[in-house]
């Protein structure tokens, strides 16, 4: 869920990674941020997730419309190009006319005026070699969120940090011990931590201690938690630990 930023300053901003759930929420943050920011009732939302290549045309003919297109009674406007899959290099991503498409459309933005205009472009994979990536990179802002997981040294840290920034905006704050125990069932996963986060603030209602036996109870042990939960209590002999993780095996099959 690491991000790597620049300055959000530019009104080109490419927001991209294999952190979905990060991707969404930050592009989700900085579009109602500039429609606040510009007034007015002239913001557009364009979907960018197709299936083939006319569908990846169609989505880059209604970009090209917004962008074109005034707000009506003036003042400024703002435009998110939703999801995007066709910027990486999978077979529509790099089928001819979608090829030549992205690349008539890095030329026009560069000589774009974007006096008024902001373009958020929120995507997965994005294929950094392609001149449209590189025309973004000189004349507008790129975002990499980068997800967790468990080659990465100190994820669990920084899940950790998540967790606990994302439950004080619940108004909760959590015991140490429980806070370990949420990371360790959820895993590297900042969509399902999410998730987890809200699902224990509800469940202790008013309380603003959340404990080890809230998370016991009502969090969910993912398949690979599981997997090193009963590889812990074999370990340390712990037969009551064991078959509750036998317990849970047998009843997620």
């Amino acid at each position: 869920m690491a991000a790597a930023k620049t300055s959000t300053a530019a009104p080109l901003v490419l927001i991209h990674g294999d952190d979905d759930f990060a991707v969404k929420q930050r592009a989700k943050l900085l579009y109602s941020k500039w429609c606040e920011e510009l007034g007015g009732m002239d913001h557009e939302t364009i979907d960018a997730t197709i299936g083939n290549s006319d569908e990846a045309l169609k989505a880059l003919g209604k970009l090209r419309e917004a962008l074109q297109t005034l707000p009506f009674f003036g003042g400024g406007k703002a435009i998110w190009f939703r999801d995007c899959n066709f910027l990486g290099t999978d077979k529509t991503s790099s089928s001819k006319a979608v090829t030549e498409a992205i690349a008539s459309l890095a030329e026009e933005l560069k000589t774009f005026n974007w006096q008024g205009v902001r373009l958020i472009i929120s995507a997965g994979e994005v294929d950094k070699r392609r001149g449209f990536y590189k025309t973004i990179e000189k004349t507008g802002t790129v975002e990499a969120h980068v997800g967790w997981s468990l080659d990465q040294k100190g994820w669990a840290n920084e899940a950790e940090m998540w967790a606990a920034k994302a439950l004080k905006q619940h108004g909760k704050q959590i015991r140490d011990d429980a806070l370990g125990e949420l990371i360790t069932r959820v895993g590297p996963n900042a969509r399902a931590l999410a998730t987890e986060v809200e699902k224990v603030s509800l469940y202790v209602g008013e309380r603003a201690e959340i404990t080890f036996d809230d998370v016991d109870a009502v969090c969910t042990r993912n398949k690979q938690a599981r997997a090193f939960a009963l590889a812990d209590a074999l370990g340390d002999r712990n037969l009551p630990k064991l078959l509750k993780c036998l317990d849970e095996e047998l009843w997620e099959i």
